[in-house]
């Protein structure tokens, strides 16, 4: 169950988001972040530096969808279609007709030409329609490509162009929501821009009435002729009814007419009952017939069924039945209250024929009842239409004239009401577009704005950086922190050893924990000695081996000062056994020409071990002469028999190997001692790699004690964690 609860509280503290985590991503890649924000904002004022300020003039108009002399139903038509009017009107506004217009209300063809002619006189100084040229050499600049020499374009054409300039820069929006309409143009002459819209508000009224009144004119001139065709006809029309009426000696036909078709509608209705009992009664009978036909029994039928004396007769036989059959099972045949129960029961069964054979009788005459009644509606029906298109026929050319006549004044009174409305609408010459603000001279450009120019740099700049933040961290695939390799590796981590900046002045980082013992870099040292001694607390390991996965990882390092530290214990001696790139020796300062390699060759017997300043109890056995067969001294008898005679003579013996990944000496010195240590660099040293050296190790049974994180920062682990970076407690200096 305990563990169920803490298997729970693992996953939750997974699904947990750690806010810390991000701010502490942040933090370490904060330079980063700021100097892409930089950037983007040297981008953006360089984009502010070059960017022309474009002027923007606007302008508020107030348009109704109804006319002010619309009729009533015109007013509703438009009114239902609001949202068409004002996009018909944008497209007004935007339209090339109304743009020639405000061309020719600002004169900008003549305008063009001076300008052009000041601006070759002059060498090139920008002018008020200058943007207007812009566009217009940008239009025309294929044709000139074509042509060797400059192009010579007619008034027409400058006059189509200018306009086409101004549609380019014309906006227009509004409506829907209110009656306002804002119109906006934007130049590099803030002049320019307000006589522009201004323009184009008077040319859009303009346009509108012009439109109107032109349509009006030519609606009530075609009203007129029609009218006088119309009257004529419907004249010709009064006439004939009236002659005819006079001949015929006929009167109103329309009540008459009325009651013969109320009459037909109502037999109409009755012939539908009568055909419906008809075929109710048709159902049954054939049912009749079927069982007559069948030899079945009569009380199958529904009418029987459904009869409350059949029922009462079944119940009746059901009982007398039931009592013949418990008779005789008691007493015999001619038993006298057998005799009886049977008379019985013969005599309720003939009641019940009976009954079903009067209900039998009922439904045939039901069915020749119906036949009959529905044989005397369709005669009525018969003789009743004979005698309305009798009628009809009398009466259809009286019914064709005057439907005529009323078609005719009914055409003829509706243009009347159109001619007249379109006669008050010439004289009404009222727009439904007023001017509610005209545009003024802008003081200040609307692009570009330097403020959010500025602001978006920035914003977008501290977003990208933190994008690229974020995406450098998750494609990192080096260890940082010491939890990361217990997480990565399932090993156990030592500890670490701090970063030390190589500086004129600053002691060795070989050398840290002999200079000074109360210093970080010499309790980080310690750390790692006590999480190796307690690896095995019952029988801590005596030869101890350091390794890491490439070279320059700080193994070297960490092997000296371990020993150094080991040395504040017991006598402790430190071997090279990095015979193809030794290093000891050189950190340490030992100049020694021979060492454990030709000890092993058998080039020496001499004594190899050297003594370091500041360390009495540490001995050093360097590498000496770099043999060109490392592999076969390190594997040979004669290296396992010297470091047994070595187990024997110290306590602590600390192994300074080549990294695993490059050479197998590491992997063969691994089996050969207790503990192996494995230094991996931060920062630098890659996962993958450090998985590889982990699994080379294990294939040979080596007992891999941990792993130590070296090179490492403390400030630069403190944003993966704040417990990574706290301040060292050494207590009270120690008199000198």
């Amino acid at each position: 169950m305990q563990l169920m609860d803490s298997s729970q509280t693992w996953q939750a503290k997974q699904d947990t988001i750690d806010i810390s985590q991000y701010i502490r991503i942040l933090k370490r890649r904060k330079w980063s972040i700021i100097l892409i924000t930089f950037l983007s904002l040297v981008l953006g004022v360089y984009y502010l530096s070059k960017a022309t300020p474009i002027y923007q003039a606007s302008a508020k108009i107030q348009a109704d969808p109804v006319q002010p002399n619309a009729s009533a139903q015109d007013q509703y038509i438009m009114n239902s279609m609001v949202f068409l009017f004002y996009e018909t009107q944008y497209e007004i506004i935007q339209s090339r007709k109304v743009a020639e217009t405000v061309v020719d209300k600002l004169d900008l063809v003549n305008k063009y030409k001076v300008e052009l002619e000041e601006l070759k006189a002059e060498g090139g100084n920008k002018g008020l329609l200058d943007p207007l040229k812009t566009f217009i050499k940008g239009f025309i600049a294929d044709e000139e490509e074509q042509n060797s020499g400059p192009v010579e374009l007619t008034d027409n054409q400058l006059r189509t162009m200018l306009a086409q300039g101004i549609q380019a820069g014309l906006s227009v929006s509004g409506g829907t929501q209110s009656q306002i309409i804002n119109i906006s143009y934007q130049s590099e002459d803030p002049l320019l821009a307000a006589e522009i819209v201004n323009a184009i508000s008077e040319s859009y009224i303009e346009f509108g009435l012009e439109a109107r009144l032109s349509q009006i004119k030519d609606t009530a001139e075609w009203l007129s002729e029609q009218l006088e065709e119309l009257r004529v006809t419907l004249q010709e029309s009064e006439d004939k009814l009236r002659n005819f009426r006079l001949s015929q000696n006929l009167m109103d036909t329309e009540q008459q007419q009325r009651i013969a078709n109320t009459q037909l509608q109502t037999l109409n209705t009755e012939l539908v009952r009568a055909q419906t009992q008809l075929s109710e009664a048709q159902e049954i009978y054939s049912q009749v017939q079927q069982l007559e036909r069948e030899g079945g029994d009569y009380r199958a039928l529904g009418p029987v069924l459904q009869s409350n004396t059949i029922r009462d007769l079944v119940r009746e036989e059901s009982t007398l039945s039931r009592k013949v059959q418990e008779l005789s099972e008691r007493y015999g045949e001619k038993h006298p209250k057998m005799i009886a129960a049977r008379s019985d029961l013969a005599s309720a069964q003939a009641n019940l024929d009976r009954e079903a054979l009067k209900i039998v009788e009922n439904i045939r005459k039901e069915y020749r009842l119906a036949q009959v009644q529905e044989k005397n509606i369709r005669d009525l029906i018969t003789q009743t239409t004979t005698e309305l298109q009798s009628y009809q026929g009398d009466s259809f050319e009286l019914t064709r004239l005057e439907r005529e006549v009323e078609n005719n004044r009914r055409v003829y009174e509706s243009f009347l009401g159109k001619l007249m409305e379109a006669d008050v609408s010439g004289d009404y010459d009222a727009s439904n577009i007023r001017i509610i603000d005209n545009a003024t001279i802008p003081e200040y450009p609307v692009k570009p704005r330097g403020a959010l120019i500025i602001a978006a740099s920035l914003v977008f700049g501290a977003f990208f950086g933190v994008v690229f933040a974020f995406v450098r961290e998750l494609m990192g695939n080096v260890f940082r922190t010491p939890d990361q390799l217990e997480q990565e590796l399932s090993l156990p981590s030592l500890g670490i050893t701090p970063l030390v900046k190589k500086k004129k002045g600053n002691v060795a980082p070989e050398k840290q924990y002999i200079a000074d013992q109360r210093s970080t870099f010499a309790e980080a040292i310690n750390t790692i000695r006590t999480g190796l001694m307690f690896s095995n607390i019952d029988n801590p390991p005596k030869t101890i081996l350091i390794t890491s996965t490439n070279g320059s990882e700080g193994k070297t390092t960490l092997a000296i000062n371990l020993a150094v530290a080991l040395s504040q214990m017991d006598k402790t001696l430190l071997i090279e056994m990095d015979l193809r790139k030794p290093a000891v020796g050189r950190d340490l300062g030992i100049k020694a020409d021979m060492g454990l390699s030709d000890l092993l060759s058998g080039k020496t017997d001499t004594n190899v071990f050297h003594q370091v300043e500041g360390a009495p109890n540490l001995s050093v056995i360097t590498c000496g002469t770099i043999p060109p067969n490392p592999m076969e001294l390190i594997s040979s008898k004669r290296f396992a028999n010297l470091l047994q005679s070595l187990r024997d003579r110290f306590t602590h013996i600390v192994i300074d190997s080549p990294p695993t990944l490059p050479v197998s000496d590491s992997c063969v010195l691994a089996k050969m001692v207790d503990a192996t240590i494995v230094a991996v660099k931060a920062e630098e040293t890659k996962i993958s790699m450090a998985k590889e050296t982990i699994t080379r190790l294990s294939k040979v049974n080596a007992t891999i004690t941990g792993v130590v994180l070296t090179q490492a920062s403390p400030q630069k682990m403190s944003y993966y964690g704040e417990h990574y970076y706290q301040d060292s407690y050494y207590g009270v200096e120690p008199s000198k």
